[in-house]
């Protein structure tokens, strides 16, 4: 049913949440996990920072989902991911999308529980594969 499920990821313990249901569903469809973290393009860190930060988001994935036999791709993106999301969701082959309801940067985690982050309302409105968004 689902060859590939894409999973955005920015460390946050929301993301973590989605990416056990992307686990747990790869597991039962025998799908494989497109990772994606993004490094944002204009940052107060250094590059090396922010890649090394990605890599260990993204191998936790890989660690995590390989236990239970699930392969993992990992995608370590320059861009944004408001702008370029869509763009992502196409390039990995997506035939799902799980991703968390909030983001993690400052704003994002101001929202209250009736609300999203930008990010995952624009793939909401914009996105031509099914999202299963997780609170």
């Amino acid at each position: 049913m689902f060859e590939t499920i894409t999973v955005p990821v920015d460390g946050s313990e929301y993301g973590d949440k989605a990416v056990d249901y992307a686990i747990e569903i790869a597991e039962k469809f025998n799908s494989k996990i497109a990772a994606v973290h993004v490094l944002e393009e204009f940052s107060f860190n250094s590059y090396a920072s922010e890649e090394d930060k990605g890599d260990a988001i993204l191998g936790k994935i890989t660690e995590k989902a390989n236990k239970v036999g699930v392969d993992v791709i990992e995608h370590l993106i320059t861009g944004d991911p408001l702008r370029d999301m869509k763009t992502i969701v196409r390039k990995t082959n997506a035939d799902l999308v799980v991703m968390h309801a909030y983001g993690s940067n400052t704003f994002d985690e101001e929202l209250n529980e009736n609300q999203i982050g930008s990010v995952t309302d624009r793939v909401l409105k914009t996105s031509t594969v099914p999202i299963l968004m997780i609170r």
